[in-house]
């Protein structure tokens, strides 16, 4: 009996490595290798080829989410503002739940400089996830592209109430101040930076911004 099982225990791993290996076999359309290389060409700056290998993936699975949504990212750091916008609401539509195609979509907005429907965009995940950093670090810098300063202000105090040690949403305050002519609370945000890091060219900027203002 114990022969008969070890033989009985025997086939059975034969036949799962069997089975692992016509899995993988059936799985091996080169698409690891094609992201593999496509992430070590953006780690070098060839963004063509990058985008050209991930594009090869969507050839073989058009339905790839992940691929959808790298391709939408790279033709956003090829300054291709129409083409990633396309990409990044096909990701979206593929996970409707999903929050960072969303968050993806609003850096091409705001490079094409369609204002308000990245600050729509920004307000509805503002809405989904209240104290998201990108979220709402990126509309309070929407509100001050517009020269909405009130809503700006209000934007980055939020941030800074969940996130009280981020330098760039002082330095947002800071400019936000300075535009809405407030001169005093300027100076204190951007002195405020430079107490943390003294070397900090925009907190600088803006106090020989404020220097130079009658």
């Amino acid at each position: 009996m114990t022969g008969k099982r070890l033989a009985l225990g025997v086939m059975a791993v034969w036949l799962t490595l069997v089975g692992a290996k016509s899995s993988f076999a059936q799985a091996e359309d080169g698409i690891p290798e094609l992201f593999e290389s496509s992430f070590a060409y953006e780690a070098t700056g060839n963004m063509d080829r990058a985008l050209n290998d991930v594009l090869q993936v969507l050839r073989k699975d058009t339905g790839n989410y992940i691929a959808t949504l790298r391709t939408a990212w790279l033709y956003y750091r090829k300054a291709r503002h129409d083409e990633s916008i396309t990409y990044y609401k096909k990701a979206s539509t593929m996970r409707p739940k999903a929050i960072e195609p969303k968050l993806g979509l609003m850096l091409p907005l705001m490079a094409a400089r369609q204002w308000a429907v990245a600050e729509k965009l920004g307000e509805e995940l503002c809405l989904l996830a209240p104290h998201h950093y990108l979220a709402g670090s990126r509309l309070a810098f929407i509100y001050f592209s517009q020269g909405k300063y009130a809503k700006a202000l209000k934007q980055y105090q939020q941030v800074l109430d969940a996130y009280p040690s981020e330098l760039e949403m002082m330095l947002g305050q800071g400019w936000t101040y300075l535009r809405m002519g407030r001169k005093a609370e300027a100076k204190k945000m951007f002195d405020q930076v430079l107490r943390i890091r003294r070397s900090n060219l925009n907190a600088r900027s803006g106090l020989e911004v404020l220097a130079a203002t009658p």
